[in-house]
This record gives structure tokens, sequence and C-alpha cells, in this order.
């Protein structure tokens, strides 16, 4: 009796060892499970928008502010847009080659890693070109280290009187294949304290490498941001060439076309029409969105009956407030006539008084004609305080003053100086000195 009662107690404490161990067993399952990260069952050419956005995210975050599409997002004002970041990292980088201390941090953390492509011009095809006009009197202020460094990417250093601006906009219209004329003003080089004009100027003229048939094009209606509609001038080609591409999901619509091939490479038109609003779309979007994009496009040659592709006919030509934008840039100090620190550039103080660019473009059925300008202005500023010298004090402007006892501070005179004494007058006084 005493031997069953025993084996009875051991075969109850196995049962409720059993029972812990698989509620100990389900609550670590139940807890992994809900801590799991799930990977997202992506198939190619299924991808919505914000799939393609989560991608790399760590990637994407670290790219948002990528030069290429900041201007886009600081000047998304719903309107057409043409502008050129290699044009304007040029013109940044021939600042930065002559900036110091915290001016030139800040215009080196603007451009960050990027890179400036090196290209042989094209006659008539592609044209990219730097230059430095320097009014002649103030030639010998410019230091002559800083233009070994513009030499370094082919910058023309060009000496002028200033008495218009008839070189400059002559060179900047031969340097964009004719298609910027004017764009400097005759009161800006005359203006005396106008030193300099940094300039980059870059345009393409270039065929598709498979035409579209103007026979084809007609109108058509596209649907505007405010929700109404036009009727549009629409390009249209049915191809199979593996020079277009295509991705298309039900979020995003995109193609690429190929124009022609030159000594270096080729170029691409690869546009991107979101099915939610685009303003909204543009503030998401990166480098890492476009990578993402462009790596899922299927050339038209590997579909069974190819693609027929509509697009508009555009032209238009765009002014970017570049200086509002570098300044919300973080790039501030350049731009203030007593921060802006140039010493590499000049033996006297610069600043930048205005940064200039305009951008147009031609997208027809035989090619794309697209060309900018950047133009920086380097303007006579402020000394710099150097540690190493006496610091200047000059009273050259209508002042007050006051005269007063030293150790009780009362105050005797108190006035006004808006005109103090001719030379012409007191001279004679002083040549027997």
């Amino acid at each position: 009796m005493e031997k069953n009662k025993d084996k009875t107690i051991l075969i109850v404490l196995i049962i409720v060892l059993l029972l812990l161990i698989c509620t100990v067993l389900f609550l670590i399952m139940n807890h992994s499970k809900n801590n799991v990260t799930p990977i997202p069952n992506v198939v190619e050419n299924e991808l919505n928008s914000e799939t393609l956005n989560n991608i790399s995210s760590e990637d994407a975050q670290n790219s948002s502010s990528s030069f290429s599409f900041k201007f886009l997002k600081l000047e998304d004002a719903k309107k057409n847009i043409i502008y050129s970041p290699l044009s304007i990292k040029y013109a940044l980088k021939m600042l930065s080659d002559g900036a110091n201390g915290n001016t030139k941090s800040q215009i080196d953390n603007l451009l960050g890693n990027s890179t400036l492509g090196k290209y042989s011009n094209i006659p008539d095809k592609l044209s990219l070109a730097n230059s430095i006009f320097i009014r002649d009197t103030y030639s010998n202020k410019v230091k002559d280290k800083y233009l070994q460094v513009l030499n370094q990417y082919n910058t023309e250093v060009k000496y002028d009187s200033f008495t218009n601006a008839n070189n400059i906009n002559q060179w900047i219209n031969t340097k964009t294949l004719g298609q910027i004329k004017n764009i400097i003003k005759d009161s800006e080089v005359q203006n005396i304290d106008n030193k300099m004009f940094l300039i980059n100027a870059l345009a393409i003229d270039m065929d598709w490498a498979s035409p579209f048939d103007a026979k084809k094009t007609s109108g058509d209606t596209f649907y505007l941001n405010d929700g109404k509609t036009m009727l549009a001038t629409m390009m249209n080609q049915e191809t199979k060439l593996d020079t277009v591409s295509y991705y298309k999901d039900n979020t995003v619509t995109a193609f690429s076309m190929d124009l022609e091939k030159y000594d270096n490479g080729q170029m691409e038109f690869i546009a991107i029409m979101p099915e939610e609003n685009l303003s909204n779309y543009i503030s998401k979007f990166d480098e890492t969105s476009l990578s993402n994009i462009s790596s899922r496009l299927i050339p038209a040659s590997k579909t069974s009956n190819g693609i027929d592709l509509f697009v508009p006919r555009f032209s238009f030509n765009y002014d970017l407030a570049l200086k509002n934008d570098l300044i919300k840039s973080g790039v501030a100090d350049a731009f203030n006539s007593d921060m802006a620190d140039f010493s590499n550039m000049s033996t006297e103080p610069l600043y930048v008084s205005n940064a200039l660019h305009k951008a147009n473009i031609d997208f027809t059925e035989k090619g794309v004609k697209a060309s900018a300008v950047t133009v920086m202005y380097m303007t006579v500023g402020a000394a710099l305080m150097d540690p190493n010298r006496p610091v200047e004090i000059k009273i050259n402007k209508p002042f007050l003053y006051v005269i007063r006892e030293k150790q009780t501070g009362e105050i005797w005179f108190v006035g006004t100086v808006y005109e103090p004494n001719s030379w012409a007058n007191d001279k004679a006084t002083y040549e027997h000195r």
C-alpha cells in the first residue's frame, strides 16, 4: 500500500514538471514571435513606393538631405523647375578652395562627399567649363596659389575692365552652346565693389538614341496639380528597343530613355510619376529612392510586346533662388560681409554678395537641349581680425561723443559729429610742422 502511494506521488510530480516545462516553452515562443520583424514579401515589379523608400532605410536617411535633390525640396512651389546640381557643386568647390575657417567648413558640409565629374567637351553636343573673371585693377590682390588650385579643374582666368558685362555674357553664351544669353547686367560688373565672378556653365544638346516620330505627336489630356486638366502636346513612341525602359506598380510609373552615345559615355532621361501628390512624394524622395527605381527598370526589349510610351513635350527656364537656398542649407558665413573668410582667395576681405543659378530645358521628339550657369559674385567686405596684428579702429562716419569725469563718471559734455574739419582748409596749418 505504501509502495503504491509513493508511485502515485512520483507520477503527479512528473506531470507537474511537464506542465511547467510546456508553460515556459510557450511563453518563450510567444515572446519571440511578438518581437520578430517580419521580412516583407518583395516581388520584382510589384514594389510600391513605400517599400522602395524603406529599403536600406539607414542609407535613405543618410542621403535624404543629399545634394542633388536638396534644391528640389527647398523650391517645391508646385511649378516647373530645372537646375543643375553639378554646376552648383563646381561653383561651390571654387568657393571652398578660396575659403578658410568656418566659412570653408559650412561649404564643405553642404558638399559632403559630392564628387565632381570630369567630362571632355564635344563641339555642339556637350560643354562644361569654369571661369573666374577678375577686375583688372584687382589682379594683384588675388593669390597665385588659389589660381593654381583652380587650374586643377581647368578654370579659365579672365582679367576684365568691367566696363560692361559683354565679355562675361559672351563666355556664358558660348559655354552653354548658345542657350543662355545676357544673364549678367552691366550695372553688376560696373559696381566697383564687385571684384570677381566665379562661374560654372554647362550644357548638352543631344538626340535620342531612338527618337520620337513627330507625326505621332498629338494633343492629349494632362491632369494638373489642382485637379483641372489641359490638352498637352503628347509625344508617342511604340518600341521594343533596349534604349527605352520602364517600371510600373500601383503607386509609381517610371521610364528611362537613352540619349545618343558620346565619347566617354551616355546620358539618359528618367521620368518618375507618382500616384500620390507630387509634392508629398518629393518630400520623401532621395538618391536611394532613385536607385531603387532605376535598378528595377525593365528594357522594352525584355517585354513580349514592347511598350507604348506617351510623354508630353516641355520647354522652360528657371531661376533658382540660390543665395537663399544656400543660406537655408547652412552656408551662411560666406554671404556675411563681417563673417566671410576667403583669405585663401585674396589678400583683401571678400564675401559672396549674390549667388545666381539659371537653367533651361527643351524636351522634344528629336532629343534634349539643357543648360545651366552658376555665378558667385565676390565683393569686397570687412577686414578679418588677425591675432598677430593690431586691431584697426577707424571712425569714418558720423558719430556721437561724450566727455565725462573718469573716476566719478560724471558727464560733462555730449555731442555728435556729422561733418569734421576739411583737410583743404587745415592743410596749410601743417605744412611747416
